[in-house]
């Protein structure tokens, strides 16, 4: 039997959702071949709770527990942690000097796709569509002239290292840009600035499925507000899924394509979902990729895997599985 630490927490506006993805993948794993330690992390504090309602506190020198004189000693750990420092490559890079297998991407891949511009940047080089933008850091003198020129109106405003849309506006005019803008660097010291390109939104899951890059589906994703925001995304009543997105097989397949090629060349693990606006000439641009997806009970990867028939115990043993070599 493996023992498992999976974390979940963290310290972004992301914590109770990673909770409830937590509490989603736990009840999924056999518990005849997993014994898992639930760690929540917020800063400088990861406690396992017991049963009985006693927290007992992570040992970060060689990342164990000792339980009323019992050592625990963690197998693997598993990250469920959405945002800082889940999604960041942080802890990433904890467990690789440490030398304790984990799920999912790298600290490398982990870092480049949570920046937004930087990972844009990377996107574009592999031929992908992505939508015009400009980059600022928090001491930049912004030239809102040449904002307005190069993305117009609407057009998104992003913190660069976020998730679940925490601290993204969109703007429709010139004073809304400024507020947009000062409410992103409230987040992050560097904002993205992109061109708003109206279309449907369509989602791909995508995994390393027994050594080889294997994409799930492709959902839909019909938001009931003016754009999929924190609220649309968490709250049944403001979105609605569709798997699988009802388009073109040729569409289909060319989000498949891209969202392989992203998967590969980004060098990713473990499960992602990469997320595309089908424009007006039927093109998918990519907007974002999530190296560690929300996957509470209303998520889109475990709709994606009911649809093609592989069962959440299943896939949560092989992305475990695959962390050790």
């Amino acid at each position: 039997m493996k023992i498992v630490a999976l974390l979940a927490g963290g310290n972004s506006g992301e914590y109770e959702i990673s909770l409830k993805t937590a509490a989603n993948i736990q009840s999924q794993l056999d518990g005849n071949k997993f014994e898992v330690y639930l760690i929540v992390v917020k800063g400088n504090n990861w406690k396992y709770t017991n049963p009985g309602g006693d927290s007992f506190f992570v040992n970060k020198d060689d990342f164990s527990l000792t339980i009323q004189g019992n050592y625990v000693k963690f197998d693997v750990a598993m990250i469920a942690i959405h945002g800082d420092p889940g999604e960041n490559g942080k802890l990433q890079s904890y467990f690789e000097m440490m030398q304790i297998p984990y799920t999912g991407c790298n600290s490398f891949s982990s870092a480049l796709t949570f920046n937004k511009y930087f990972c844009n940047v990377a996107v574009k080089n592999f031929g992908i569509p992505v939508s015009p933008s400009l980059h600022f850091y928090h001491n930049d003198m912004i030239a809102y002239d040449e904002v307005i020129d190069h993305c117009g109106f609407p057009c998104f405003v992003k913190p660069c290292n976020s998730g679940s849309s925490v601290g993204v506006s969109k703007a429709h005019d010139r004073e809304e840009l400024i507020t947009a803008i000062a409410l992103a660097l409230e987040v992050d010291n560097q904002v993205l600035i992109e061109r708003f390109i109206p279309g449907r939104e369509l989602t791909c899951g995508v995994s390393n499925w027994h050594g080889k890059v294997k994409t799930l589906a492709v959902t839909e994703v019909i938001s009931k507000k003016e754009y999929y925001d924190f609220e649309a995304k968490y709250e049944e009543d403001f979105h609605e899924l569709i798997t699988p997105a009802e388009i073109e097989q040729d569409v289909e397949d060319k989000v498949k394509k891209y969202a392989h090629i992203i998967y590969k060349r980004l060098g990713c693990s473990g499960v992602v979902r990469i997320d595309f606006i089908l424009d007006s000439e039927n093109e998918p641009v990519f907007l974002e990729i999530n190296t560690i997806p929300g996957q509470t009970a209303m998520s889109i990867i475990p709709e994606q895997l009911a649809y093609i028939h592989i069962s959440q115990r299943e896939f949560y043993e092989e992305i475990i599985n695959q962390s050790f070599f």
